[in-house]
């Protein structure tokens, strides 16, 4: 059983879990939900998996660090059901959008070198 540990400060969605588990099968999953200021503090709990929510410098950094397989939400912005709601501020009809998960992506690959200016 793969330990995946989640790092965001947004809980998962039952449509991220779902996909999780199409992935992975049964797992055990572990939240990390506050802000982040180094790898370390991720790569403290050994995970199999690190689903994360990172800045490209960390992201990158986690990837120098670790064999482990990192994997990032992806999201896509889409018509609400009750797409159509009245702006208040403007009196004018306006369509609703949410953000709904659409896939997991594998971190495969990941160079990053910066100059601070």
């Amino acid at each position: 059983m793969k330990k995946i540990l989640w790092v965001s400060r947004h809980s998962m969605t039952d449509a991220q879990w779902n996909d999780l588990y199409r992935i992975y099968g049964e797992f055990t999953l572990t939240q990390l939900d506050q802000t982040v200021e180094t790898t370390d503090t991720i790569l403290a709990f050994n995970a199999d998996v690190y689903a994360v929510v990172l800045p490209l410098q960390l992201l990158a950094d986690l990837k120098r660090r670790t064999n482990a397989e990192i994997i990032q939400p992806v999201s896509g912005r889409v018509k609400a059901e009750s797409s159509q709601y009245h702006n208040q501020a403007s009196g004018a009809l306006e369509t609703e959008y949410i953000f709904q998960h659409l896939y997991w992506q594998k971190i495969t690959r990941l160079e990053l070198e910066t100059e601070i200016l």
